[in-house]
């Protein structure tokens, strides 16, 4: 895997893993309080199931003690201090009791544990009225009043009282005080509850305990909606998530029956209040998680400058074992050079000393023997002039090697390029074969003069041309070409003091000379390797290797430069890159 795809995925990874791990555990701890509220609201409404039940039973027994003592008595008989202090002793323990009542079967009280106005009635309450109608036996409970006696809050539990044959011959009930059920209700219920009530079965809240922040939001539970069968088919209790059909909110909701009582209690908590802790909770996992994330994205972005690093000292350690590289190169193509030089010296030295006898032998002919050459007429000239245009030959060809291993410098003049190259066509024509080449000069009208060593100019050309005349065995087409460098050209590459071929041909006026073949081309090792000194593709005996490097050195020498196009099949282009003579200097 490459390494920037590695980095991105580690830096992409320090962000997802620590966000899917907290996506995880927020997802997991929301199930997990809710969880845990639900299962707090379950333990809480069956302590207020527990709770309301003994209270109901209680008030039941005292209901019974109260019917039983006043069973056989006359009104007139129920109606003594004495009935009166017996209903007093009978709840004065019960701090969950307002008071106690005994009345007739008009409704007029006839005892009662609480002072009262005689003639006072109870035929108008509906604790009486709902007593006296109830047809099935049991206790009635009434919705909340405040005492006319006591002038306190309170629900009652009534029940009819019957002659022994059966006739309705009043009531007894007992009032009790809804406070003690909403203090216990606030001791003992979690804080997130929105309320907890007491609720008779046709929806009225006897008593109930609201958050202090929201009160509470109703007076009469809505128990013929959604909720009535749970209410009624659970007697064990339930918790359920529902959307309250009063204000429309999510909650949670539980129930349950007080035994048979028409009665049951019932919890509400709403959602936002539920959360609350999973939402305190997803402060310390954020928190975790971008403590992590940040630190998985500092360990990445370590990493990665390490790596980048790394991989900054690996370039560098590439490029300068490249470069060293090329320096060795360099060195044994000057040691290649060198031993060329040392060649060229002995040659140009030996050359010199037979060139030296040759013309020190013609000189003293001509002047010894002057007037016996010309006693043999003019084949006798031609023949010393044969020696000594041989001597002078020798004497270039000398010179010229010891201008390509630079001892000794070029003699640059101002040439003609279009003259040069009709020079050249001739000298080369007779080499190309008959027929098989065939060779042609083209040029641009109007160019400038190239500045060059004329003779060394001549013998890179020849060379370059004999090249093509090899490349092409089976015959083709030869151009030499003179055009203008036009502005904006691909430039060649000068050799770098460093060892890389890195620094470009400066700007300026320079005229092309092309050696264009149709031969075989090159491929790109063979083009790469082409101005190696002694590096040929001929076969032993056929090449030097020097052709292209003495171009390379003489073009560099010269100020210009060389650039070589080719590829397999597709024949290949020289050009020669030389600088333009001043408008001053007078072309050759």
């Amino acid at each position: 895997m490459p390494l920037r795809r590695a980095q991105r995925i580690a830096l992409v990874a320090s962000v997802l893993v620590p966000a899917s791990v907290f996506a995880i555990a927020a997802w997991w701890n929301r199930a997990e309080v809710l969880r845990e509220g639900g299962d707090a609201m379950t333990r809480s409404v069956a302590a207020m199931h527990e709770h309301a039940a003994k209270v109901f039973d209680t008030a039941e027994l005292i209901l019974y003690q109260a019917e039983r003592h006043v069973q056989e008595m006359e009104p007139q008989s129920i109606a003594t201090p004495a009935v009166n202090a017996y209903l007093r002793r009978l709840v004065a323990p019960l701090d969950q009791v307002v008071s106690i009542w005994v009345a007739d079967a008009q409704g007029q009280v006839l005892a009662g544990s609480q002072s009262w106005e005689r003639g006072t009635t109870i035929a108008g309450r509906e604790f009486f009225q709902g007593a006296k109608d109830q047809a099935e036996p049991g206790s009635y409970v009434s919705a909340p009043f405040v005492g006319r006696a006591t002038h306190a809050p309170s629900f009652a539990i009534s029940r009819r009282r019957l002659s022994l044959d059966g006739h309705f011959i009043g009531t007894v009930h007992v009032a009790m005080d809804p406070t003690y059920f909403a203090q216990f209700y606030a001791q003992t219920t979690p804080p997130f509850l929105r309320y907890a009530a007491l609720v008779r079965m046709d929806g009225t809240i006897l008593t109930a305990h609201a958050a202090p922040e929201r009160p509470m939001p109703l007076t009469h539970f809505p128990v013929n909606g959604p909720f009535r069968p749970l209410v009624l088919g659970r007697p064990e209790g339930h918790v359920i998530h529902a959307t309250s059909p009063y204000d429309e909110a999510e909650a949670m909701f539980a129930f349950r029956r007080i035994r048979e009582q028409p009665v049951f209690v019932a919890l509400r908590a709403d959602m936002d209040n539920l959360l609350e802790r999973w939402r305190r909770n997803m402060i310390a996992y954020g928190t975790v998680a971008g403590v992590a994330s940040l630190t998985l994205l500092m360990t990445a972005g370590i990493a990665m400058r390490r790596a980048q690093a790394e991989r900054v000292a690996l370039q560098r350690a590439a490029d300068e074992s490249a470069r060293r590289l090329a320096m060795e190169e360099r060195l044994r193509q000057a040691q290649k050079l060198e031993a060329l030089g040392q060649l060229a010296g002995g040659v140009a030295h030996d050359f010199n000393n037979a060139a030296a006898v040759m013309l020190a032998g013609i000189t003293l002919l001509e002047k010894r023997h002057g007037a016996a050459l010309e006693q043999h007429g003019p084949e006798a000239a031609r023949l010393l002039g044969a020696l000594r245009e041989g001597a002078e030959r020798g004497v270039a060809v000398a010179r010229r090697l010891l201008a390509f291993v630079r001892r000794e410098g070029l003699r640059a003049v101002p040439i003609a390029a279009l003259p040069l190259l009709e020079e050249v066509r001739e000298v080369v024509t007779p080499t190309l074969g008959a027929g098989q080449v065939g060779l042609s000069v083209r040029g641009e009208p109007g160019l400038p003069p190239l500045l060059a060593d004329r003779g060394q100019l001549v013998t890179v050309l020849i060379n370059l041309v004999l090249n093509a005349r090899d490349a092409m065995p089976q015959g083709g087409s030869l151009v030499l070409a003179a055009r203008r460098v036009a502005a904006g050209e691909p430039r060649p590459m000068l050799p770098d003091p460093s060892g890389t071929d890195s620094a470009e041909l400066p700007p300026g006026c320079f005229v092309c000379l092309e050696v264009a073949d149709t031969g075989v081309g090159m491929d790109s090792e063979t083009l790469a390797r082409a101005t190696e000194p002694f590096f040929t593709t001929k076969p032993p005996g056929k090449g030097t290797g020097l052709g292209l490097s003495m171009a390379f050195a003489f073009a560099n020498q010269s100020g210009g430069g060389l650039l070589i196009r080719s590829a397999p099949g597709q024949g290949t282009t020289v050009s020669l890159w030389l600088p333009c003579a001043t408008a001053n200097q007078p072309a050759a």
